[in-house]
């Protein structure tokens, strides 16, 4: 629409602290703004709430909007940038969020639930003529306060999108919420404030909840908790006998019974569900059961091996193979593991380029992954800290190559481009790097009697204690670690586990700051509602 006159807002009235223009027209020149600089650039959703803002601001100084109108403008961006999804959602698979201060405070005649309000549709406010529409199309339609309802709905797989009505102040709070859950959704800010009689414009919530693109049929979002469910279900011992055609030799029942052990299997769920995100012609997941079945196979063989190497005596609670059959026999399994994960590539449905680049992929994941562990070795035996830094950098080379492999091979599986490998291997480094430190911080919050001692001389904890306490007790002069309990007590001293917290968000961060060049909204939506659970901040 080309610049817009600061003046032509500079005495724009706003409600008290919304920060919303109360003139419609108004609203609608705003609106437009936005739309016309979105449709001259290439974003593809979700954007996290640190890139909502800055496409705001960029919209507040190319327009010379007044700076006030930022939150509604960010609205207005997310809104847009998600316009297209929600179009393709079908009725029957959205939500119409209300909230119960448009209701009319004088003789409403609805009563409450567990859920909300239950509307009479009296007449007497905008809530019954809009639920009315929205249900006739095929809504559910909550009226209450909050999110947690629809995020039940949405972790169910119910629920696909959201349309909602909130005011200005409460959006803001949930957009980081809604990003970080990459929750397809339509904001409507009020426009008078206030917990009772608010108000909110007619014409564009039911413009919104009208929305229809003719693609309803498309499935917009993986059901996130089904594919779970059917990844774990390939790890049944009897399901693995038959893929990996396991005879009468002990070995290779010992390794189908290791691959058929506990694991929470985010790796072979992480190939699956990029190889499901791309698969634009829904041919099920048949191509890449080998493949992911092959990432279990090598991360299971690294837990073997880094056993032995760390003379852990216990995995999960139960024995380690090594301590229950000896080390020659857990080398053995190991090995015979790593065999048969690139014997599973092999026997895949890839053609031959494609099958080359997975091998290359793989090879190199495993040679990382080596290279970490060796570092660690060494590092270790000279009995002396490492520095923080160099420990997250370990991190990077022991747990990140396992997650990048596992996206690399799904994305290849569907003839994915370098650029899509490009970007996943950067989301899985920072991906990994906070994992490792989410297990170093739930490894120090256990008992003294449930904790494995040897953690504490590899884990970030120890290493940012000892660096804030460098200018007490310098640790590059110490010969040894020191006891245990003094470890504990200079982490609690120093607020160590607060340290590790904030650069375990600051990684997962970044990790979903790396998906900003995808183009595929599907793969991207999987990648960030996955990082929150992985990272145990939220369920499956």
């Amino acid at each position: 629409m080309g610049e817009i006159p600061a003046e032509m807002f500079a005495d724009a009235e706003v409600s008290d602290m919304l920060r919303i223009p109360a003139s419609k027209h108004e609203r609608e020149i705003i609106r437009a703004i936005v739309r016309g600089h979105l449709a001259g650039h290439a974003y593809t959703p979700p954007l996290t709430m640190e890139e909502i803002s800055s496409v705001a601001e960029n919209i507040l100084l190319d327009s010379q909007i007044d700076a006030r109108y930022l939150g509604f403008v960010s609205v207005l961006v997310s809104n847009e940038l998600w316009i297209p999804t929600v179009s393709s959602v079908p009725f029957e698979r959205r939500v119409l969020m209300l909230p119960q201060c448009l209701r009319s405070s004088e003789g409403c005649p609805g009563e409450m639930d567990e859920y909300g309000l239950l509307c009479e549709q009296c007449g007497r406010c905008a809530i019954g003529r809009m639920q009315e529409e929205a249900e006739k199309l095929g809504y559910v339609v909550l009226v209450a306060e909050g999110t947690t309802v629809v995020t039940k709905l949405i972790d169910s797989g119910k629920i696909d999108a959201v349309v909602g009505v909130s005011c200005l102040s409460v959006l803001e709070k949930t957009f980081e919420h809604m990003s970080f859950g990459a929750v397809p959704g339509i904001a409507i800010p009020l426009i008078s404030d206030g917990c009772r009689d608010t108000s909110v414009d007619e014409d564009w919530v039911l413009e919104y909840v009208r929305l229809k693109s003719g693609m309803e049929d498309a499935q917009v979002f993986l059901d996130i908790s089904s594919l779970y469910d059917e990844v774990k279900s390939w790890f049944t011992y009897d399901a693995l006998t038959k893929d990996f055609g396991v005879g009468e030799e002990v070995s290779e029942r010992m390794a189908v019974g290791c691959l058929a052990g506990s694991g929470k299997r985010w790796r072979p769920f992480l190939a699956a569900g990029v190889f499901a995100s791309l698969d634009d012609a829904g041919s099920g997941l048949g191509a890449v059961r080998k493949v992911a079945l092959a990432v279990e196979c090598f991360h299971k063989a690294s837990l073997i091996h880094d056993d032995i190497e760390d003379g852990d005596i216990l995995r999960d609670g139960a024995e380690s193979l090594h301590a229950l059959h000896g080390v020659p026999v857990a080398l053995n399994i190991g090995d015979l593991l790593i065999g048969e994960g690139y014997r599973m590539i092999g026997e895949s449905s890839a053609n031959p380029a494609v099958m080359a680049r997975m091998l290359q992929v793989a090879s190199e994941g495993h040679r990382t992954l080596c290279l970490g562990q060796g570092e660690e070795l060494f590092l270790r035996r000279r009995g002396k800290g490492v520095g923080s830094a160099k420990q997250i950098e370990i991190f990077k080379l022991k747990t990140s190559p396992a997650f990048g492999v596992a996206l690399q091979l799904g994305a290849l599986c569907q003839g994915a481009t370098d650029d899509v490998c490009d970007a996943l291997r950067c989301f899985s480094d920072f991906l990994g790097i906070a994992y490792q430190i989410k297990d170093d911080l739930d490894d120090y919050s256990l008992s003294l009697e449930e904790r494995d001692p040897s953690l504490l001389h590899c884990s970030l904890l120890p290493e940012l204690a000892f660096e804030a306490a460098a200018g007490r007790k310098a640790r590059s002069t110490d010969t040894t670690l020191g006891s245990d309990a003094s470890i504990l007590s200079l982490i609690a001293e120093m607020r160590a586990d607060e340290k590790a917290r904030m650069l375990c968000e600051h990684h997962k961060n970044q990790a979903l700051r790396s998906l900003s060049s995808l183009r595929n909204t599907r793969l991207k939506s999987f990648l960030q509602r996955v990082v929150g659970k992985i990272l145990g901040e939220t369920k499956i």
